[in-house]
């Protein structure tokens, strides 16, 4: 977590949410004051936490909020009037924003950060799972075609052209992929 950076977006009370996250977690904490500012630091994913406190100068808070949380893997936690809470409720859990209500209660606003973090770690599990099927997949279909070119071109069945890519992958010492791409370019103008 110390590599990673939290952001902190509050036109007011931002000196006493700044004491509160440094006590909670170790990370960098930028500070911005509107939401302008906030999209634009927020353009690449470097932020494992981005902390809203609504309303903001440039709009209330809460379409900051569900934008981060849809753009980056950053937990986005939201904090608001207890009374409004409520009324936004369905628009923040739907787009995985987390609400704490203010006034803040230290123990909760630490449990909130907690489960957030906590939450984003298994999100980014979950990316790099889906990362590595989707490598699998493109790889799958490249040596697809690549079966599909020797079954046109050298009149064998899907079990020989199977067969030729693993014999020639392990004489070649290559991967199944490699030779696959090999064959793509022997084969397709």
């Amino acid at each position: 977590m110390a590599d990673e950076k939290t952001l902190l977006v509050a036109s007011q009370g931002q000196d006493k949410l700044r004491q509160m996250l440094a006590e909670i977690q170790q990370s960098e904490i930028i500070t911005v004051k509107g939401a302008v500012e906030a999209r634009r630091m927020t353009a690449g994913d470097g932020y494992a936490l981005a902390m809203i406190n609504a309303p903001l100068l440039d709009e209330t808070g809460l379409e900051l909020a569900i934008d981060i949380a849809r753009r980056t893997t950053a937990a986005v936690i939201l904090l608001v009037k207890t009374e409004l809470a409520p009324m936004i409720q369905d628009a923040a859990m739907e787009a995985g924003v987390l609400i704490v209500t203010k006034p803040v209660i230290p123990q909760l606003f630490e449990q909130t950060i907690r489960v957030g973090l906590a939450c984003r770690n298994r999100m980014l599990l979950y990316k790099s799972e889906n990362e590595k099927l989707q490598k699998k997949y493109e790889e799958l279909k490249i040596v697809d075609r690549a079966k599909c070119l020797l079954i046109e071109h050298m009149h064998i069945t899907e079990e020989e052209a199977h067969r030729v890519l693993e014999k020639e992958a392990m004489n070649s010492r290559l991967t199944r992929v490699r030779v696959a791409k090999q064959v793509l370019e022997r084969f397709e103008l």
